[in-house]
């Protein structure tokens, strides 16, 4: 019996932050706009598709393959996977129940709670019997900057299911490119991976980033794949200056603030034009409110998931502000003055934007809650920090 290392429960403290907003992201596609009745008034459901059966299962695979990754020394968990999705798909099935417009289903119940053991299958098959340092390298755990690719996914679904079929949807084109660039900056700058393994850890990505989405449109689709796998192409052939670098201060950065200064004005530019359509010239008259949106938009799905997006845009803000500041801030209190001060000087600007837009109105709770997310953010960044200290010490020798 292996003893309980550190490493074991910084990773568990992160898998589980990490499994409860994945998890809290699953609820908000499945329950959103969150109009509940108090009593019952849906009925099980048998009709389902194909397309009902790829989305249940790949919204579940990050929830195993999380699950899997925080268990301590990789011990075999598909069967606690199995378990979790199962209770957490059982609960969103049974809050369909008095849910309108929404259908509980033991088909949605089987195919999720497949999807959870799948995903704890795959990444117990891809860790094998790997001791911590192949750990690391299998799923660049020792790179804090990785997360930022995990929190992409589901903005993503959001993104999507915010959409509504309309033009808007193309702005995930940045984001796919902004994950690829990342992916391969961590495989080539770090883990000197081959090409294919790189593409073909992009192409997982966009898999599980994509579908639950609900991008039907076999252009946009063969679009951001083109450019998520593009970028990942290009990043693994790049000069070396990409690699590595040097703090001010004399330290090694290697290749994490060079990356995010690549990526953040494509993840800039995502979040202005996002904010912002579709585009209107203003009508003089600046507007706000204290509600997270205008009456007259509250009963409409896209609107409330384009909010729930940007909340959920602004924890990715946070996670790369903390990441930017570099290593030596690593305890939550250091690093939360810098992430709320850029992220409420972000989230003004852009709310202030939104008052003049005809379409919009300046939201008081949506300042609020974007600060929150950003503030989770910049947690989840100290966890995963954390955790890469203590699988850093575990495999070096004594």
């Amino acid at each position: 019996m292996h003893p309980t290392s550190t490493s074991d429960l910084t990773g568990q403290r992160l898998g589980r932050a990490i499994l409860g907003y994945l998890a809290m992201a699953v609820a908000v596609v499945t329950l959103s706009p969150f109009r509940f009745s108090l009593e019952p008034v849906n009925r099980l459901t048998e009709v389902w598709g194909t397309f009902d059966l790829v989305m249940n299962v790949v919204m579940f695979v990050p929830i195993g393959f999380i699950h899997q990754l925080s268990r301590p020394h990789g011990k075999p968990a598909w069967r606690s996977a199995l378990v979790l999705g199962a209770a957490l798909s059982g609960l969103i099935e049974a809050a369909q129940f008095f849910t309108p417009g929404r259908y509980p289903s033991l088909f949605d119940l089987v195919t999720n709670t497949a999807g959870a053991g799948l995903g704890a299958w795959i990444a117990g098959l891809a860790l094998g019997r790997a001791d911590a340092a192949r750990t690391v390298r299998a799923f660049a755990v020792e790179l804090p900057l990785m997360g930022l690719v995990y929190l992409l996914a589901p903005l993503l679904w959001l993104v999507g299911l915010g959409s509504e079929g309309d033009t808007r949807a193309w702005i995930i084109l940045p984001l796919t490119a902004a994950a690829g660039w990342i992916i391969g900056a961590v495989f080539t700058g770090f883990d000197r991976a081959p090409r294919s393994r790189i593409l073909l850890a992009t192409a997982a990505w966009l898999v599980v980033a994509l579908v639950p989405g609900a991008f039907r449109s076999l252009g946009l689709t063969s679009a951001a794949a083109a450019m998520g796998l593009g970028a990942a192409w290009i990043r693994s052939v790049a000069p070396a200056r990409f690699t590595h670098e040097t703090h001010r201060d004399g330290a090694p950065r290697r290749f994490e603030s060079s990356t995010l200064r690549l990526v953040l004005p494509l993840f800039i530019a995502y979040l202005v034009v996002s904010s912002l359509t579709p585009p209107a010239i203003p009508d003089g008259r600046w507007s706000g409110t204290l509600a997270l949106l205008p009456a007259e938009q509250s009963a409409s799905n896209g609107a409330i998931f384009r909010a729930l997006e940007h909340i959920a845009a602004f924890t990715l803000i946070g996670y790369a502000i903390a990441e930017y500041h570099g290593r030596s801030r690593d305890r939550f209190r250091t690093v939360a003055p810098a992430v709320l001060a850029w992220a409420a000087l972000s989230t003004a600007a852009l709310e202030l934007a939104r008052g003049w837009h005809p379409e919009y109105r300046a939201s008081a709770t949506m300042f609020a809650l974007t600060l929150l997310g950003a503030g989770l953010g910049g947690w989840l960044y100290i966890l995963q920090l954390a955790h890469v200290r203590a699988l850093t010490a575990r495999q070096s020798p004594t």
